[in-house]
């Protein structure tokens, strides 16, 4: 009897759903535990039958039906959904990916008046992505799906590390001492890398005391005009600019209107005074043609930094510098204006940058030692890495490298440039009664 029943087969146990509204049939189910009574029950019903898969067409067609009534904001035709805080189609999504972080901009033929359809979306790029900005299509939101993925991809890249450091750790066990050694001591060097990346990844968050210098840097840029007003030694509203002497003298006003900004920063405030006045002496003249690209109005061709002033325009300048130097200063400007049109807090910030690096104006050969150098060195380098935060949060990786790899090759330019131009004026002053130079300009052209 024992083998026998050590020969049957367990019995397995098995839970069974029942769905109905009669609850004499649950009662029926339990009393006679009847498995077939069940299957019958579950495939007879009163109502008439709807096949699951009626449901599921039906569901798909509805969600078909809904797409199908979307219109794309951008150029009309069907949309598939939401696309960066707009409803539009696959094709304008991916043209904003495309583009919306673009460094170089788009440009138009016909002055942006372009029309945006779906047949004539794709004949104007400039007009098309400045019809996803003005709908309302967000630059952030594109940042953010970007910001996911590199996640994303650091998490492969440690989960493909993790995999090799075991398989290091594996060679370990070898019996040869040296190279174990070896292979430790460049686990820790590669170990010591990733910490490093990883740190280095998170400081381009900016965090919110960045936020706030940033605000307060662009709220110190805009208030020293107002600042300035009294300590101006000419009228901006009426000060004549046809002569050599009138115009350098004219320079007097941006320019302490910049030193008003740089007076504000409070790590140049802090610096040690004479090193204030010789970082003051040798780089802000330099500053003036990068700092007039965010006033330059290109409808006009000219440059005014409030509405009170007298605008300068090429002539003016070509008075100064002449033919030969007005072309230098052109060529320069270009490239700064291009990184202004793009993003002005860009230039503000550089120009804090370039004012705390010593060395800044080549031209000058008798610019003595700081007191402080470390005190400014800091100073600068808590800007370059504000700046480097603040495009990487906005711009994106790719953009901020274009970006700083062309303001090393503008900056070496642009003091190669200086060497000429200070050569100009100095033949200019040659020719001119140095002692009708307001105070303010001969301490900036050193003159004595």
């Amino acid at each position: 009897m024992t083998n026998e029943l050590l020969l049957q087969p367990k019995l397995k146990r098995r839970r069974i759903m029942i769905i109905s509204g009669d609850e004499s049939v649950i009662d029926e189910i339990q009393k006679t535990n009847n498995i077939s009574l069940c299957k019958s029950i579950i495939l007879d019903t009163l109502d008439e039958d709807i096949p699951i898969s009626h449901f599921e067409t039906e569901t798909t067609n509805q969600k078909k039906q809904q797409n199908i009534s979307l219109i794309c904001t951008i150029c009309g035709s069907n949309a598939s959904g939401y696309n960066f805080d707009v409803i539009s189609c696959e094709s304008c999504k991916s043209f904003f990916r495309r583009n919306a972080l673009r460094y170089s901009p788009l440009k138009c033929l016909h002055q942006g008046t372009c029309d945006v359809s779906f047949n004539l979306r794709r004949h104007c790029s400039a007009c098309r992505l400045t019809k996803c900005f003005n709908s309302g299509m967000r630059r952030e939101r594109l940042l953010i799906a970007e910001q996911k993925a590199e996640i994303r991809r650091h998490r492969r890249e440690n989960q493909n590390l993790n995999i090799n450091d075991q398989e290091s750790q594996l060679s370990l066990t070898l019996p040869l001492n040296d190279l174990s050694s070896i292979l430790d001591q460049e686990l820790s060097l590669f170990s010591q890398c990733l910490q490093e990346h990883s740190v280095q990844s998170k400081k381009t968050l900016l965090s919110p005391e960045d936020l706030q210098r940033l605000e307060s840097i662009q709220f110190f840029y805009q208030k020293r005009i107002e600042l300035a007003r009294d300590g101006l030694p000419l009228n901006s509203s009426s000060i004549p600019t046809t002569t050599f002497l009138q115009q350098l003298n004219s320079h007097s006003i941006p320019l302490l209107r910049l030193l008003t900004f740089f007076k504000q920063i409070p790590e140049f405030n802090e610096l040690n005074v004479d090193d204030k006045v010789i970082l003051i002496k040798f780089n802000l003249l330099p500053l003036l043609c990068i700092n007039c690209t965010l006033s330059y109005k290109s409808e006009t061709d000219q440059i005014i930094e409030s509405d009170s002033d007298i605008p300068w325009d090429p002539s003016v300048i070509q008075t100064v510098y002449g033919i030969d130097g007005f072309n230098e200063i052109k060529k320069n400007f270009d490239q700064f204006l291009y990184i202004a049109k793009y993003d002005q807090k860009i230039i503000q910030l550089i120009l804090i940058t370039f004012m705390l690096t010593k060395g800044f104006s080549v031209a000058a050969i008798d610019e003595p030692i700081l007191n402080d150098s470390i005190a400014v060195y800091r100073a600068q380098n808590y800007y370059i890495e504000l700046l480097w935060k603040y495009m990487i949060t906005v711009h994106g990786f790719e953009i901020t490298i274009q970006i700083f790899n062309k303001l090393i090759a503008y900056f070496i330019t642009w003091q190669a440039s200086q060497i000429k131009i200070r050569h100009i004026i100095e033949q200019n002053l040659l020719s001119t009664n140095i002692n009708e130079i307001l105070p303010f300009m001969k301490a900036i052209l050193h003159i004595s």
